[in-house]
């Protein structure tokens, strides 16, 4: 008898019988997901860019992978489960982007803004949270911070300004190698080394913000407000190192893709980080 084809075996998807999902991960996560997925409350707190959603040249065609759409809105169903976004991105963009279930924790702007995801009248998605307010000091500082670096990009075609309530990002994914260097340089040594600011480097980014707040901050407060017996963080850029930082031994870090990281494990792309949320909702439908 000819067994049914599988057109992608690599990368699992809902309904998939557990021994692929085994195979596909390596064994030292699959019995820390098994761990994990025992304890009676888990906080499920995740990067959205690199790890959701693939990453692209431009940052409002980002869309979240659909068997990670599928297994959040399922774990979001699981006793004991509670979601939360943690990202560099402003908070209310993320919640239009990201097609996460309506009462999912939301920190944007890597921990400066805090709410979660609500519906308006309408029906539709939206970020439920109180306004960021800047003091005099920090808000001057910003636009400071802003008219500088908007004359910095002006020389480095490809580059441009994103302003967040609390920080202004210099992007150059789209600049060539040399030019991102050159520009990213110019940022740190310019703009970058005002004093009041938190500099923080990712992929192709340099963003200067007015508070101080880290991704690890955020993890910290999310345990305290829901005070589970376990945490999984996922993240793929340099910020993410600060949540990782934080995670303790009955917790459990994913890096995903390249380079160097504290994450106890690593998975290569958004796709397979899919295949670990399903995988941590079978085992978790098991409990």
């Amino acid at each position: 008898m000819t067994e049914p084809m599988n057109p992608d075996p690599g990368v699992p998807g809902p309904g998939v019988d557990a021994p692929l999902f085994v195979q596909h991960l390596e064994e030292g996560l699959d019995q820390a997901l098994r761990d994990l997925a025992a304890l009676p409350s888990v906080l499920v707190a995740l990067d959205f860019d690199g790890v959701l959603a693939p990453l692209v040249d431009d940052p409002t065609a980002s869309r979240i992978v659909p068997a990670a759409v599928d297994a959040l809105a399922r774990l979001d169903e699981a006793p004991g489960v509670h979601l939360a976004l943690i990202s560099g991105r402003e908070a209310t963009t993320l919640v239009s982007l990201a097609e996460v279930p309506v009462g999912t924790r939301v920190v944007g702007s890597h921990g400066a803004q805090r709410g979660h995801v609500g519906l308006s009248p309408q029906q539709t998605v939206e970020l439920v949270a109180e306004p960021l307010q800047l003091s005099d000091g920090q808000a001057d500082l910003r636009a400071e911070v802003l008219r500088e670096a908007g004359a910095l990009v002006e020389g480095y075609e490809g580059a441009w300004v994103e302003t967040k309530p609390a920080s202004v990002v210099v992007h150059s994914r789209q600049c060539s190698p040399e030019d991102a260097r050159a520009l990213t340089d110019a940022v740190l040594s310019g703009p970058g080394a005002r004093p009041g600011l938190r500099v923080q480097q990712g992929k192709d980014v340099v963003e200067m913000a007015v508070v101080n707040a880290t991704k690890g901050d955020a993890v910290v407060e999310l345990r305290a407000d829901v005070a589970p017996q376990g945490v999984l963080f996922a993240g793929d850029d340099v910020t993410d190192e600060d949540a990782f930082a934080v995670l303790g031994p009955d917790d459990v870090g994913i890096k995903v893709g390249d380079g160097p990281t504290a994450a106890g494990y690593r998975v290569a792309d958004p796709d397979e980080f899919a295949a670990v949320l399903l995988r941590f909702l079978e085992l978790r439908q098991q409990v």
